[in-house]
């Protein structure tokens, strides 16, 4: 569908794509955009990087940084 027909219709294209259908856009003959239904967001998985971190140790800072975290920066 052209880009004119798309905004004049967006209504019922976005009620094709909840059905799963996916809707070409065109300018001028060349498509340019799909409307395609939108991925489910992914669950949040707390924890999932633990132990992946390096371990920070303060004794290993050298002193200008040390000194910038025990000023509260």
């Amino acid at each position: 569908m052209s880009i004119y027909e798309a905004k004049t219709n967006l209504s019922k294209y976005v009620e094709l794509v909840n059905a799963g259908d996916q809707v070409e856009i065109t300018n001028r003959g060349r498509a340019v955009a799909e409307l395609v239904p939108a991925s489910s967001p992914k669950e949040i998985q707390f924890g999932a990087m633990r132990g992946l971190w390096p371990k920070w140790d303060p004794a290993e800072l050298d002193a200008e940084v040390a000194d910038m975290f025990k000023a509260g920066f």
